[in-house]
């Protein structure tokens, strides 16, 4: 695999189908552009209407229910996890309508410690 700083950030946004912009971060923007399309359902006729810009990694966005990060702080996490170190990845996503953006924190809820 390469290195992990040679890692970039495409916010790729969808205002046709399922209307969300989802941040990719990979090696590539083509990379990143298939990944999606095979993840998300896509066909090859619909990714010729996505919008794509490469974003830095170090941009602060506000996340739902985990407060501001960056695409590199996420890359961070992912590549300490014992779980999950492979890219491409989503760090977050955000509907057209909404003003924040979400990632698996948003939806991460906390055990409570038992006796």
């Amino acid at each position: 695999m390469k290195n992990f700083k040679e890692l970039k950030a495409y916010a790729i946004s969808d205002d046709f189908k399922f209307h969300v912009t989802e941040v990719v971060i990979s090696h590539s923007k083509d990379v990143a552009l298939y990944w999606l399309r095979d993840q998300a359902g896509y066909t090859n006729e619909e990714m010729s209407k996505f919008k794509v810009r490469e974003v830095p990694l170090d941009k602060r966005v506000y996340v739902k229910d985990y407060g501001e990060t960056s695409a590199q702080e996420m890359i961070e996490e992912v590549v300490r996890s014992e779980a999950f170190r492979s890219f491409p990845i989503v760090v977050f996503s955000r509907k057209v309508e909404d003003e924040y953006y979400e990632n698996w924190h948003s939806h991460y809820e906390l055990e409570e410690p038992t006796d």
